[in-house]
C-alpha cells in the first residue's frame, strides 16, 4: 500500500483540496432563510482558501519547496484558519450573546520566535497549532451548542460537530515535521509510518464527510405534503447520490492520471533513448574536441597546479577556462574533481559537490584513462542528465583529476500529463456540482411553488366553506324577511289598507330581499360546484325546445333596449341528454349577459347546431365585445371585466362562473369568440342522444 501512495500524493493533494473546495461552494449555495445562527458563508470561504492552500501545496511537493510559492501557501493557510475562527466566533455570538475575546488570536504570538528560527516550516506549524487547531475547535464548539439549541431539525449538525473535532487533530496537530517538539514526534511522517496511509487522505475523507453533511442540513425537508401531478417529473439529488457521483469522478480521475502516467513514461523512456543516442554521437564529437582542448592545455600551470596544488589562484584560472568551454559547447555545468572525487572547482548551484563522485562509473571510467558516460533518468519531476567525464593529466602523463560536465537531455515529463488528467478531473467534477446545485435550486423553488399552492388550496376551501355558512345562514333570514314584508303588504295580520308610500316602500324591501336572495342562491350553487355536489338529473330532451322557452321568457328584457333576439337551428337537432332545469339556466345566463351587454338596437342571435356526437348552442350579440386579457379570466369566480363600459353593469361576477360549471358538470365545454367593439359569440356543448337520434331515423325509413 506505501508503494502505491509514494507516486499518488499528487492526486492526494488534489482530492483533499477539492472536498474543501466543494464544502465552501456548497456552503455559499444554502438559502438565506437557513443563515438566521450559523454563519455558512464564512465556513465556505474557508473551505475555498482552505482547499486552495492543499492545492498550493500539492504544487509544492511537485516542484519543490519555491520561496515564493510556500509563503503565498502560508498565507492562504492562515487566511483559511482566520475566517473559520470568525465562523466560530461570530456563531458563538449569535447562539450565547458573547464573543470569544480577542485573545484567541494571541497565543500565535508565543511561538514567533521558534517560527521565525525554524523558516518556513516552523510558520506552517505554529499557524497549524495555535491558529488552525484553535479555529477548527471552536468551530465545532459552535456547530454542537447550535445542535443542543433544537430550534430546527438539526440532527446532521451533531456529525459536523463530531467532524470538525476529529479534523481539528489531524490537521492541527499532525504537522510536517521540525526539529522541536511534539513535531518531531507527531508528525505527517509518523502518521504514515505508523497507519501505512497519508494522512492527506484521511483528511479529505473527512472533508467529503463535512461536505455530506452539509448538504444533508442544507436540503432538509420543508415538510409540504403535496403530491404533485403525475406528469410533474422530480428528480432531487440525494446527498448519496452527489457523494457516490463526486467519488465515482475522482476515482475515475485517478485510474486515468495513472493511465497517462504509465504510458507517457512508456514514451518517455523511448525518447530518452532516442535522444541519449544521439546526444552520446555528438558529445563523443564534443569530447574529441573537448580532448584536443585538454592536450593543448595540457602545458598550462595553472591547470596542472589547480589540481594538483588547489591553489586559489590557480582555481580561478582554470574556472575562467572551463567557463569559457561551458558557453562554447552549451553545457549545463561542469565540475573539477580530484583524484578522491572531491569538487575542487564548479560552476552552477554547487549541486555537483553533493553527489558521490567518487562511486559513479563515470568518475572511475576517467580515472582508468577512458572517457565516462552516465544517464540520469531521474524522477517524474526531475529533469534528465547526460554526464560525460574525461580525465586531467599533468605532466608526467598520469592522471591528476578529472573534468566533468553535464548536458541536459530535452523530455516531456509525466507531471505535465497528470496536471492535464487532474485539470480535466476537477472540471468535470465542477460541472457534476453544479448540475446538482442547479438541480438542488430547481427543487427548492418547486417546493416553494407546491407549499403555496397547498396554502392557496387550502385558503380556497376555507373561503368556499365559509361563503357556503354564511349563505345558509342568510337565506333563513331573507326568507323572514320576505314574508313578512308579503303580509304587510297585503295589510298585515289585520287586513288594515295599506297606503302607496307604505307599498312603494314594502315593495323596495321585497326587491332588495329578492335580489339578495339571488346573490345567497348563487353563491351556494358556486359553492356546490366547487365541491362538485350539485345535482345533475340527466333526461333526453329537445335542445331546441329549451332555446325557445328560455328566448320567449326573456322577451320582453330585450324588447325593453330595443334589441332583436333571434333564434335559428338545423332543420334536424339530435335530443340531448342533459339536465333541462341546468341547462334552462346555462341558455338564460348567456342570453342574459348578451342583452346586458349590448346597446339599444342592437342584435342577439341564439343557434343550435349538431356537431357529431355534440349539440352546440351559441348565443352571439353585437355588444362591447371582450378584450384578450378578459377572456382568460371571464370564466373565473367574482371576475369583473377591467372594461369601462362593463363596469356600469351590476354585477358580482358569478353567472358565467356557474354557467361553466353547470356545463362541465353534464360532460360538455363552454367557450367564446370576440372582439372589442364588434361583439361576442358564447357556445356551450352537450351531449346527444345517440340511441335515439338513430331511433327516430329508422322510422323515418
Amino acid at each position: 500500500m506505501k508503494e502505491f501512495f509514494e507516486g499518488q500524493f499528487d492526486y492526494i493533494y488534489f482530492i483533499y483540496g477539492f472536498f474543501f473546495f466543494l464544502l465552501g461552494v456548497i456552503c455559499f449555495s444554502i438559502d438565506k432563510d437557513r443563515l438566521h445562527k450559523i454563519p455558512w458563508r464564512l465556513l465556505g470561504l474557508f473551505g475555498i482558501t482552505h482547499g486552495l492552500s492543499e492545492w498550493l501545496e500539492m504544487l509544492q511537493f511537485i516542484y519543490g519547496e519555491a520561496k515564493p510559492l510556500s509563503i503565498l501557501n502560508l498565507f492562504v493557510l492562515a487566511a483559511s484558519f482566520i475566517f473559520l475562527l470568525e465562523f466560530a466566533r461570530i456563531g458563538l455570538y449569535r447562539l450565547k450573546g458573547k464573543f470569544i475575546k480577542i485573545w484567541a488570536y494571541v497565543p500565535i504570538l508565543l511561538l514567533l520566535p521558534l517560527a521565525y528560527k525554524s523558516g518556513i516550516t516552523g510558520w506552517n506549524i505554529t499557524i497549524r497549532y495555535f491558529l488552525g487547531f484553535a479555529g477548527i475547535y471552536f468551530a465545532g464548539l459552535m456547530i454542537y451548542e447550535f445542535y443542543k439549541t433544537e430550534l430546527e431539525d438539526n440532527r446532521p449538525l451533531i456529525f459536523l460537530s463530531a467532524a470538525m473535532f476529529l479534523y481539528a487533530v489531524l490537521a492541527g496537530l499532525v504537522v510536517p515535521k521540525a526539529p522541536f517538539f511534539p513535531a518531531n514526534i507527531i508528525n505527517t511522517g509518523s502518521f504514515y509510518r505508523v497507519f501505512g496511509v497519508p494522512v492527506q487522505l484521511v483528511r479529505g475523507a473527512i472533508a467529503l464527510g463535512m461536505v455530506i453533511i452539509v448538504w444533508s442540513y442544507s436540503t432538509a425537508p420543508s415538510g409540504v405534503k403535496y403530491s404533485p401531478p403525475a406528469y410533474f417529473i422530480r428528480f432531487f439529488p440525494t446527498k448519496w447520490l452527489i457523494a457516490l457521483t463526486v467519488i465515482a469522478l475522482l476515482g475515475s480521475g485517478w485510474m486515468l492520471t495513472n493511465h497517462l502516467d504509465y504510458y507517457a513514461g512508456i514514451g518517455i523512456i523511448k525518447t530518452a533513448k532516442a535522444r541519449m543516442e544521439y546526444s552520446q554521437n555528438r558529445l563523443l564529437r564534443e569530447i574529441i574536441l573537448l580532448s584536443k582542448a585538454t592536450v593543448s592545455l595540457s602545458g598550462s600551470s595553472a591547470i596542472r597546479r589547480a589540481v594538483s596544488d588547489k591553489q586559489q589562484e590557480d582555481l580561478e584560472n582554470a574556472k575562467s577556462i572551463l567557463s569559457q568551454i561551458k558557453d562554447k559547447y552549451h553545457l549545463l555545468s561542469w565540475a573539477l574533481l580530484d583524484k578522491e572525487g572531491t569538487v575542487i572547482a564548479s560552476s552552477g548551484t554547487g549541486q555537483e559537490a553533493n553527489r558521490p563522485h567518487a562511486a559513479s562509473p563515470y568518475f572511475k571510467d576517467a580515472l582508468r584513462g577512458e572517457n565516462g558516460y552516465y544517464f540520469e533518468p531521474g524522477s517524474r519531476y526531475n529533469e534528465r542528465k547526460y554526464y560525460v567525464s574525461y580525465p586531467v593529466k599533468n605532466r608526467s602523463g598520469g592522471i591528476a583529476g578529472v573534468t566533468l560536465v553535464i548536458k541536459n537531455i530535452q523530455a516531456e515529463p509525466i507531471l505535465h500529463y497528470r496536471l492535464m488528467s487532474i485539470l480535466i478531473t476537477f472540471f468535470v467534477c465542477c460541472l457534476a456540482v453544479v448540475f446538482f446545485i442547479t438541480l438542488r435550486r430547481r427543487e427548492d423553488f418547486l417546493d416553494l411553488v407546491e407549499k403555496a399552492h397547498t396554502e392557496l388550496l387550502t385558503v380556497d376551501k376555507m373561503k368556499s366553506d365559509f361563503v357556503s355558512i354564511v349563505s345558509h345562514e342568510l337565506r333563513t333570514p331573507l326568507t323572514s324577511i320576505r314574508n313578512a314584508a308579503s303580509i304587510l303588504l297585503k295589510g298585515g295580520v289585520a287586513r288594515r289598507p295599506v297606503d302607496d308610500n307604505e307599498k312603494e316602500l314594502l315593495n323596495i324591501i321585497l326587491s332588495n330581499v329578492d335580489r339578495q336572495s339571488r346573490i345567497v342562491s348563487d353563491l351556494l350553487d358556486i359553492s356546490k360546484i366547487e365541491e362538485n355536489l350539485i345535482p345533475i338529473n340527466f333526461e333526453v330532451v329537445d335542445i331546441t325546445a329549451l332555446v325557445r322557452k328560455s328566448i320567449k321568457s326573456l322577451q320582453p328584457l330585450a324588447e325593453a333596449k330595443k334589441i332583436n333576439m333571434s333564434f335559428s337551428s338545423d332543420l334536424k337537432v339530435s335530443p340531448a341528454s342533459v339536465d333541462p332545469e341546468h341547462t334552462v339556466r346555462i341558455i338564460e345566463n348567456l342570453i342574459v349577459n348578451a342583452v346586458k351587454f349590448t346597446p339599444e338596437g342592437g342584435r342577439v342571435t341564439v343557434k343550435a347546431e349538431e356537431y357529431g356526437p355534440e349539440i352546440r348552442v351559441t348565443v352571439s350579440d353585437t355588444g362591447i365585445g371582450i378584450s384578450a386579457a378578459d377572456k382568460e379570466k371571464l370564466f373565473s369566480k367574482f371576475y369583473r371585466s377591467s372594461d369601462a363600459k362593463a363596469k356600469e353593469q351590476k354585477g358580482w361576477g358569478l353567472g358565467l362562473a356557474i354557467t361553466k360549471g353547470l356545463v362541465e358538470a353534464q360532460g360538455g365545454r363552454i367557450g367564446l369568440d370576440s372582439e372589442p367593439g364588434k361583439g361576442s359569440s358564447f357556445y356551450f356543448t352537450v351531449q346527444a342522444a345517440m340511441e335515439n337520434s338513430h331511433e327516430e331515423k329508422d322510422l323515418d325509413h
